[in-house]
């Protein structure tokens, strides 16, 4: 079976709190498990990296629900193309959150760069793993990484 992959960044609102993270996944989850969607959230605490695979018209209704979300604007596709697996098979929407994001969140990982590099999956296009270690990158500039020990995939 042929899958679809996608992914973009936006820009969150600046209003966002931790309480509305928390509903975004709770909606990402439960519409991606009934779409047959998996993927993974990076927050930044400023922007958004979003990478989603499945059925093509599954992804593409999904991706248009989360371009008309108020919660975030400046939706740019940066990445599509198709796969024969999964990258993600059993995560309807894992959820990462750089060492600088505010708060916490249900399930977030408080991922460095160097943690992030060794969380992407192996078969990751070379590509992709610079896409996201990029992202990661640019929200920590002049911060102190937190330590990457002990920290669990959000599932």
């Amino acid at each position: 079976m042929t899958i679809y992959r996608l992914v973009y960044v936006s820009t969150a609102n600046p209003e966002l709190t931790i309480h509305d993270l928390d509903q975004i996944l709770d909606t990402a989850r439960a519409r991606n498990e009934a779409s047959g969607l998996t993927g993974l959230l990076v927050f930044n605490g400023f922007n958004f990296m979003q990478y989603l695979e499945g059925p093509a018209s599954a992804l593409e209704a999904v991706f248009d629900a989360i371009c008309r979300d108020p919660r975030h604007s400046g939706v740019v596709r940066v990445f599509g193309d198709t796969a024969e697996d999964r990258l993600f098979p059993a995560w309807t929407m894992a959820y990462a959150r750089t060492s600088t994001s505010p708060g916490t969140s249900a399930g977030a990982l408080n991922l460095t760069t160097e943690a992030l590099k060794a969380y992407l999956p192996e078969d990751l296009s070379p590509e992709l793993h610079m896409l996201f270690v990029s992202f990661n990158t640019m929200s920590t500039f002049g911060m102190t990484p937190a330590a990457a020990e002990g920290f669990q995939p959000a599932q």
